[in-house]
């Protein structure tokens, strides 16, 4: 497919730093499949989405994001709902899941010379509402409530900068100590209410950040969640969950319960403060609905994980 006009949305402080080079060796590598190119900075959080909307006001038929995951998020909420223009993904943040999910190279440079073989497809967004001010938040991988989102909240992005995914670990390693906030799927099984869980997964995505597989056979072109429910506050169980994330095995893990749903509520299990992420951003606190939304965003993936 060729493309007409693409901006290349970056945040510059983004995993350890962006330097200038890399990017005008991104812009030449693009500007060998695209007319025109343009490259486009964030300053602040939120400015991800502003310039996704200037791109489809604009005209742009491609919109390229060299950055992290909570970049494409905000990205993702200026396109969602529109069949162009469609996103590529550079890997250039700590995690950068949705690369690794869709099999694209970890080297941005190589990712952008793949962009000829390509294909784009729609993919359905999750979407979490909440109930406490009724803002919502689209999302391309996934949702997680209780553990994972208090931790996120606990890394700085300068720690982050510094250390990259150990950040995470590190701030993981430090909560572990602490009491764990608790979330259950309200309504579940015919009305009663899933288990009290330290963390509840919905997810879209195979792949967890750090390359844990949180929710087997979840995909981003499936028209439904893989959601996983951890049960309990025990912390050797956690380590068994995480033994069994790391090595693929959490379809065998007992307790973990593993099911497909297209809608669901998450609540609080008790009364105190649970936190949400959505794409490994802190976005909100339960209760919210998660639902798959009928907003697409055109994504390019490669050829194999679309024919997977």
């Amino acid at each position: 497919m060729t493309y007409r006009r693409a901006v290349c949305i970056y945040n510059p402080a983004a995993g350890r730093g962006i330097g200038q080079s890399k990017l005008d060796a991104i812009r030449q590598i693009l500007s060998a499949a695209v007319r025109d190119v343009s490259l486009a900075p964030t300053k602040l959080s939120g400015h991800a989405t502003d310039l996704a909307e200037r791109a489809v006001v604009g005209g742009c038929d491609l919109v390229a994001v060299f950055s992290g995951d909570g970049t494409i998020n905000e990205v993702v909420q200026g396109l969602a709902g529109r069949a162009s223009p469609a996103l590529l993904v550079l890997p250039g943040g700590t995690a950068n899941v949705l690369a690794n999910e869709v099999g694209l190279p970890s080297d941005p440079l190589r990712a952008a010379r793949l962009l000829p073989e390509l294909a784009a497809k729609p993919v359905r967004l999750g979407q979490a509402v909440f109930s406490g001010d009724g803002s919502s938040r689209y999302f391309l991988l996934m949702c997680g409530a209780g553990l994972d989102a208090a931790v996120a909240a606990r890394v700085s992005k300068p720690l982050k900068r510094r250390l990259g995914p150990a950040a995470f670990w590190l701030a993981g390693a430090r909560f572990s100590l602490q009491r764990f906030p608790r979330a259950r799927i309200s309504g579940a099984d015919n009305g009663a209410s899933g288990p009290s869980c330290g963390l509840v997964v919905v997810s879209k995505s195979r792949l967890y950040g750090g390359g844990l597989v949180l929710t087997p056979g979840a995909n981003l072109l499936a028209d439904h969640f893989v959601t996983a429910q951890y049960p309990g506050v025990n912390r050797l169980a956690y380590g068994s969950y995480l033994t069994a994330a790391k090595c693929h095995l959490m379809s065998k893990c007992p307790g973990v319960r593993l099911e497909s749903r297209e809608d669901l509520v998450l609540e609080p299990a008790a009364a105190e403060t649970v936190q949400v992420q959505v794409d490994g951003e802190v976005v909100g606190e339960l209760p919210a609905r998660i639902t798959l939304s009928d907003a697409t965003c055109t994504v390019l993936m490669p050829k194999s994980y679309v024919n997977a």
